[in-house]
């Protein structure tokens, strides 16, 4: 139980905060830290049970949203495609899991 409770820790104040701090920003909302809390820990929570792989690419996926312009070499990102990858990585394991039921 001690693992899991700082497994899920980690995940919510590494991953899920990126993610919500990037997603809201880009999406033009305010930052308000109750809606910033919201949406890290379903984030969390929707990472918390998957294998490390999925989490890894996740990780990764928010070091590159968080890198500036002239760190990636000159390669021209989206940021919102970013984004949208990092959600859809995030959220297709629960959906099929749902639509396999």
């Amino acid at each position: 139980m001690l693992k899991f409770a700082l497994y899920a820790a980690i995940l919510f104040l590494t991953l899920g905060v990126t993610i919500a701090r990037e997603t809201l920003a880009r999406l033009g909302l305010d930052s308000n830290y109750l809606v910033m809390g919201v949406l890290a820990l379903s984030v969390t929570a929707l990472l918390a049970h998957r294998n490390w792989l999925l989490v890894g690419v996740v990780a990764l996926l928010c070091i590159v949203i968080n890198l500036p312009p002239e760190m990636l070499g000159g390669i021209r990102i989206d940021h919102d495609l970013l984004i949208a990858m990092l959600l859809g990585v995030t959220i297709l394991p629960v959906v099929h899991r749902f639509i396999v039921r």
